[in-house]
């Protein structure tokens, strides 16, 4: 072992007697056991910390469930030898043969219940990754093409491993642990992610479907309305661009491809929200008459409305399709989305094409909030006439935070319970709620239970979330409502502000509130809490030298016992997803 001294720039030898010492005093341990009971009550389930002492101040620097992933139908965790780790982007265990795609040639070697391997996905891999039993890429992050794709059809999935397609070896069985983010050596057992029926809430739980053979699926869960069906995943099967068929006339072509995909979806459901064409250059070059672009930034390029305004034969073809699937089921609800919205003349103009198509009353119109843009001119879109919004939180936070979500190496910054981010949410549910506009999240932050207790005490209208993930969160959204959301999420300032306040308080209404911060009981705030360690240390047994016996030292997570009062976290502690828990009133900001 080895000891850095910054300021001395010198390196110091610890001999082994040295090294073997009982690192933490028992002040420290106290310290440290003391936080750990008040962030496993916060997050009620057992926590992985990690932490910094610096002096006598102790740092908790993060905090993350401790998860275990079991094969199925045997009880017994997953084990062997780990050959790579990367980030869980699906859930579940596939095990398989390695095949290795370094082109789009080669994805005729997928074969059902194979491992595909490759640097990235991109939609042209779709049908081969139905076959798949496992997906491992070298890059992208929890919410790139192969995350999303993967989570919908249901089978396990690691991105960002580095150097999968490196490291692994052509013709080798793996076995594909989605949940931990990592892969093993050898054969073992799958275990399939089982999409199992909502329960009853007063808040809608929607469901995400891109792929119309993978709706019937989706329906298992009991969900009447699907929150977000992505075109490109049709467009994608096509195996051709939109502008093949506009340069080639055949327009008619694209909207019976469009039409007959949708149909499929809406058979299963009651309502679907549509989002129109959202083509990066960088992930649909390979379709038949694509444009060979190469864009600097294709995140922040042609795409979008933007592309599709500038071609309206493709967008007028998109909406044809959602009013002939609106006319087949009159008593269905179509959702039309806007995507990448930054300014209310792209919606107008969508809004006067659908009205020269003349969409049925069946169908509304609304947008996707996935933009700072949008989120700042939300007053004027709602007067520009939206009927309803979907967050999508992966762009949204990937413009907010200035972060790739795509780019491994920054995965550990994107976060969608950044503090900039919830304010922009809570900001956009407040006017679209002083405005009658309808309010849902559509991006993966709505699976996260933070991000779902944050978003029902702003007083969301719907989440959607992928179908696996329906029945886990409808019951946090049902046990949510069964209670005070004030005393589930100690917010009370904040949701008699935000929800219940006046119509005619219009000053607060247009002011923005900044996301709560880690707030602790007051009875503890006002005590010190050196103080309250060293009384729990003086009591301590005069021969309990090594602290053995001590009733924190005995603590087991679950345990129920020992319910002693616990210090607070310190302030300066960057605690994650602490900011649901408030019980201070701040400062807000003014967004219009």
């Amino acid at each position: 072992m080895r000891l850095q001294l910054k300021k001395l720039n010198q390196t110091v030898k610890l001999n082994e007697e040295r090294a073997k010492q009982q690192v933490l005093n028992n002040y420290e341990i106290k310290v440290l056991s003391q936080y750990a009971k008040q962030l496993e009550e916060h997050y009620k389930k057992p926590q992985d910390i990690e932490f910094a002492i610096s002096g006598k101040e102790v740092y908790i620097v993060q905090s993350r469930p401790i998860t275990t992933v079991y094969s199925a139908g045997t009880g017994k965790e997953v084990s062997g030898k780990v050959l790579l780790n990367g980030l869980g982007a699906s859930p579940g265990v596939g095990t398989g043969i390695v095949k290795i795609i370094k082109n789009l040639d080669e994805l005729d070697k997928i074969k059902k219940g194979d491992i595909l391997v490759t640097e990235m996905t991109n939609p042209d891999m779709v049908v081969s990754m139905q076959k798949a039993a496992a997906i491992i890429t070298d890059e992208g992050g929890i919410t790139s093409h192969a995350s999303i794709v993967s989570r919908e059809m249901g089978i396990a999935c690691v991105v960002g491993t580095g150097n999968a397609t490196s490291v692994l070896q052509e013709g080798t069985y793996v076995t594909v642990d989605g949940s931990n983010g990592k892969v093993y050596e050898g054969k073992g057992e799958t275990k399939e992610i089982e999409v199992k029926p909502i329960v009853p809430t007063k808040t809608k739980i929607k469901v995400i479907v891109d792929l119309p053979d993978f709706a019937e699926r989706a329906a298992k869960s009991g969900a009447k309305a699907v929150g977000l069906v992505r075109l490109e995943g049709i467009i994608a099967e096509s195996g051709k661009h939109p502008l093949f068929f506009v340069k080639n006339g055949k327009i008619n072509d694209y909207i019976d491809v469009i039409f007959k995909g949708l149909k499929r979806i809406a058979d299963h459901f009651d309502e679907i929200w549509i989002r129109t064409s959202d083509i990066r250059s960088d992930e649909y070059q390979h379709l038949q008459g694509a444009p060979q672009l190469n864009e600097g930034n294709p995140m922040l390029g042609d795409h979008g409305i933007r592309f599709s305004l500038k071609h309206k034969e493709i967008i007028e073809a998109e909406i044809t399709a959602m009013k002939k699937v609106a006319e087949t089921f009159p008593n269905k609800k179509i959702g039309i989305m806007v995507p990448q919205v930054i300014s209310t003349s792209e919606f107008k103009q969508t809004k006067e094409i659908a009205i020269k198509i003349n969409i049925p009353e069946n169908v509304k119109l609304g947008i996707m909030v996935e933009t700072p843009a949008a989120v700042q001119i939300i007053n004027d879109l709602c007067e520009a006439g939206i009927e309803f919004i979907s967050f999508g939180t992966n762009d949204l936070t990937q413009y907010m935070l200035a972060i790739d979500r795509n780019n491994t190496s920054v995965q550990d910054l994107y976060n969608e319970a950044n503090p900039a981010v919830l304010s922009a949410l809570s900001y956009v549910i407040r006017r679209c709620k002083k405005n009658g506009v309808e309010t849902s999240i559509c991006g993966q932050a709505g699976s996260r239970e933070d991000m779902v207790k944050f978003l029902l005490s702003e007083g969301i209208d719907s989440i959607s979330v992928n179908a696996d993930a329906a029945e886990k969160v409808s019951k946090l959204v049902a046990q949510i409502e069964g209670k005070p959301i004030i005393e589930d999420i100690g917010k009370k300032e904040k949701y008699e502000k935000s929800i219940l306040k006046k119509e005619d308080n219009k000053k607060n209404e247009e002011e923005m509130e900044k996301p709560p911060a880690v707030g602790m009981e007051k009875s503890i705030l006002n005590k010190d809490i050196e103080e309250i360690l060293l009384q729990e240390l003086e009591k301590e047994e005069p021969d309990d030298k090594n602290g053995e016996n001590d009733d924190a030292l005995a603590y087991m997570p679950g345990n129920p016992g020992n319910k002693k009062d616990i210090p607070p976290l310190n302030d300066a502690i960057p605690v994650e997803s602490g900011h649901f828990d408030e019980n201070k009133k701040e400062k807000e900001i003014v967004l219009d």
